[in-house]
């Protein structure tokens, strides 16, 4: 039988999911984080301790130091990196969790409250994380229920006190809401979230079988019912998290017309009729001693190509810096100098590709060859040596 990692507070729905699969016969592994942020943290820890020194179970605690930042959201990431840590430590990939029936409508209420697209709406009986699977086998039933059977099988509990306030908006959820309902209404309540996820799934299928297909034409996604939710599910496979409904919205707005945006560490913008979605350029500066045809990071040299790719360089050319353009950057074309910024506006070159732009500077400070502009007078060839193209803009 697999090892599986137990996620343990010491309350009584980890100490009932402890308490189950101990009694199933499986090869358990404890984990327990203690944020040392209440009175009682260490009650709870011993609670978590005496039930495993009794039975043989390793058990591993986590002591981390909150310092800045929304508590409840570092607490998650602190507490779900340890368990991978226990994991790794026996060498599994299975993490029970303790959520419950009352979980799963407090967290849909959450996600509705706040206006949030997710991918599964309340809480699913398996999911994964970095690899791990997590299991949640207690869905079915109600925190009461699993009080309870603390209660009947005599398995000692703690009580967060944290928890019977109104200081976080799920304690308010759970307070005012769910602790009023029934089981009856509780399971009222888990077939709704079903039957939503059913109509979401079919949704999230149709969205993305247009993105499949999809050419970056702007009008066309905006014109879809619900464009908020394309422009989310296209922004997710990118950065694999989804936005609030009201800031997908505003963004269709702004993209009605031509317009460049900061997600993130990534761009967005609408250019004509064309949605472009490209990290943040960082800055590039290759100093070469030499020229050699092959793929660099940020740009390819190849021996063949079209007449408009091709340089020619002497010996006293290098070195040459390749790098971004730069405001005032102008080339000496046969017509005279022309401005690298003016081409840009005159072949109406996005605001996010002339970002990533790339020029070819020789030893003097000249800028000898710009992509898509050609090379400067005193670097064309008719037996041209090397074609350049800057990587990611085709």
């Amino acid at each position: 039988m697999l090892k599986c990692v137990v996620a343990c507070s010491g309350g009584p729905d980890s100490m009932a999911l402890l308490d189950q699969l101990n009694k199933q016969g499986r090869d358990i592994v404890v984990a327990h984080v203690n944020y040392k942020h209440r009175d009682t943290a260490d009650r709870d820890e011993n609670i978590v301790k005496e039930y495993c020194q009794k039975y043989g179970i390793p058990v591993r605690v986590c002591y981390p130091i909150h310092e800045k930042g929304n508590f409840q959201a570092w607490a998650r990431d602190v507490r779900y990196a340890f368990f991978e840590e226990v994991a790794d430590e026996f060498d599994t990939k299975l993490l029970y969790v303790a959520h419950q029936m009352d979980d799963v409508i407090e967290t849909y209420f959450f996600q509705k409250k706040r206006n949030m697209i997710c991918d599964y709406y309340g809480l699913k009986q398996e999911s994964s994380r970095h690899g791990y699977k997590i299991i949640r086998p207690l869905l079915s039933y109600t925190k009461v229920e699993l009080q309870m059977y603390c209660v009947e099988n005599g398995v000692s509990f703690g009580i967060d006190e944290s928890n019977l306030t109104n200081h976080y908006t799920r304690n308010v959820i759970r307070h005012t809401q769910i602790e009023k309902m029934s089981r009856k209404e509780k399971e009222e309540w888990i077939l709704k979230i079903e039957e939503e996820n059913a109509v979401w799934k079919k949704q999230r299928n149709q969205i993305n079988l247009f993105l499949k297909g999809w050419n970056y034409d702007i009008q066309l996604l905006l014109n879809q019912e619900n464009a908020w939710l394309y422009l989310d599910s296209f922004l997710f496979n990118t950065l694999h998290h989804h936005f609030s409904r009201k800031y997908m919205e505003e963004l269709c707005i702004q993209l009605k017309s031509n317009v460049l945006i900061e997600i993130e560490n990534y761009l967005l913008e609408r250019h004509n009729n064309k949605l472009y979605f490209l990290p943040k350029p960082k800055d590039v500066n290759y100093k070469l001693n030499a020229l050699r045809v092959g793929e660099y990071e940020d740009f390819t040299i190849l021996s063949q190509g079209n007449r408009i790719e091709g340089f020619s360089v002497e010996a006293s050319d290098f070195p040459l810096i390749i790098r971004r353009v730069r405001a005032n950057d102008s080339i000496k074309m046969r017509f005279g100098n022309k401005n690298v910024h003016r081409f840009f506006v005159d072949r109406k070159i996005s605001k996010i590709q002339r970002k990533y732009w790339l020029i070819v500077e020789n030893k003097l400070g000249h800028v000898i060859f710009v992509p898509g502009l050609g090379c400067d007078v005193e670097h064309y060839s008719q037996n041209q040596q090397f074609y350049f193209k800057i990587n990611g803009l085709d």
